[in-house]
């Protein structure tokens, strides 16, 4: 038979530790926060993730340290729910974006056969990459129609490599040295990159590689060997290097599979709106924008975009993402991404991809972490007097919300539950 006692205060977590070893601990209640139960069965599902995603092993150390983390995460859900902050439209299209990238991910999972194969040479060619250094020079685009006018230029003519460099890059290094990467490692570069880089004899030239971030052509100057190198030491990294082979075919598949989508969409721009639209973005006042705003920019299929629509659709960027569009070839290539997206949606909803319980579980958790950073985050712009810094804002927070509630812990299960 349990005992539980029950208090209220600011800092304890309350420990239960009378337990009877014939009692099933299954669906058992490891914690009460105030009276939302968490169950044996929830907990260890999540207790096992926390642990993945911080590389951390297993003890009693690690289990309180998720429990802590557990009860604060209730404690911040209930405030928000008392507050009605589901409301804050910051927070709702944040929640819009989250599903829509779950939609596309579990339609990913459908369409992109994850049955991947690798083998023992593949897994030591990996290991001996990921032990050497390579001196690597790179040409580059984010238009497949650019690579390839690039690649057979230097087909014609290979001392042309330096002036071809100053045409493609933006970067002012990049463009003095020749698209020179200096010496790199495997694990330093985008996977795809790397995989054609260090498949190549120095010396040698590759043809045009897709990458996450377009195209490259890539010259593998020279390498340095570690001669070091044992069959124990690639044993013990058989398994994790056999991942990053299945986890480099996955990628190379979807960015096979989106290309494809793209190709199939027929997309046509409207060059001279897309220069103008590009030069306006750039360096025109506000309202030369304005008088684009109903000139038809990109038409796919039978749909079209004027620049309005498609000015709105890419509020939807990044920061990073829109960062990166410097040239009429980085604009267009945005705009082709987001009609990609927008084509991929809609074939994720026309096939109910969201139409299962892994969905919703998934969904529901997703929003819950939204709704704690969002919390979190209008506490850390709180002004308050004497409190100075984020970490002690938290803090207070914490010790607020913990004085008004009841916690009750089943300590005898934590130490004791196997996984």
């Amino acid at each position: 038979m349990k005992e539980k006692n029950i208090f209220n205060h600011c800092f304890l977590i309350l420990l239960v530790f009378a337990f009877t070893g014939c009692e099933k601990v299954i669906d058992a209640t490891v914690v009460e926060v105030d009276e939302e139960v968490i169950h044996l069965s929830s907990f260890k599902r999540q207790y096992k993730e926390f642990m993945n995603n911080n590389y951390q092993s297993d003890n009693l150390l690690t289990r309180y340290s998720f429990l802590n983390k557990l009860v604060d995460e209730k404690l911040i859900l209930k405030y928000a729910r008392e507050n009605n902050l589901d409301n804050d439209p910051s927070y709702a299209e944040n929640i819009r974006a989250i599903y829509d990238q779950m939609l596309l991910n579990y339609y990913f999972d459908k369409k992109i056969n994850k049955d991947f194969k690798t083998t023992d040479l593949e897994a030591r060619k990996l290991f001996i990459w990921q032990n050497q250094k390579a001196h690597i020079r790179h040409l580059f685009s984010r238009s497949e129609k650019q690579i390839w006018s690039i690649h057979e230029k230097l087909t014609y003519d290979k001392s042309s490599w330096s002036n071809l460099a100053q045409e493609c890059f933006n970067d002012s290094i990049l463009k003095s040295n020749g698209g020179d990467l200096g010496w790199q490692a495997y694990d330093d570069l985008d996977p795809t990159f790397a995989f054609h880089a260090f498949s190549l004899i120095p010396g040698e030239v590759s043809g045009p590689v897709r990458t996450s971030d377009g195209y490259s052509i890539i010259k593998l100057v020279s390498v340095e060997n570690n001669n070091l190198l044992t069959e124990n030491d690639f044993q013990l990294k058989k398994e994790s290097l056999s991942k990053t082979i299945k986890n480099f075919q996955q990628k190379q598949r979807l960015l096979e599979f989106t290309d494809s989508t793209s190709k199939s969409l027929d997309i046509m721009f409207n060059m001279p709106i897309l220069l103008k639209l590009h030069k306006s973005i750039r360096s025109l006042p506000y309202h030369e924008i304005e008088n684009l705003y109903q000139e038809t920019l990109v038409s796919y299929m039978d749909r079209e975009w004027n620049v309005s629509k498609s000015l709105k659709k890419m509020s939807s960027l990044s920061k990073r993402q829109l960062s990166k569009i410097i040239t009429p070839i980085d604009l267009e290539q945005s705009i082709i991404g987001l009609i990609t997206r927008e084509k991929l949606l809609e074939s994720a909803k026309k096939e109910k991809v969201f139409q299962s319980e892994l969905f919703d579980e998934a969904l529901s958790l997703k929003k819950d972490k939204a709704m704690i950073n969002h919390v979190l985050n209008i506490e850390r712009n709180r002004v308050d007097i004497g409190i100075d810094s984020t970490k002690k804002k938290h803090s207070h927070f914490k010790r607020e919300l913990l004085s008004n509630s009841s916690i009750v812990v089943d300590s005898t299960i934590i130490k004791t539950f196997t996984l």
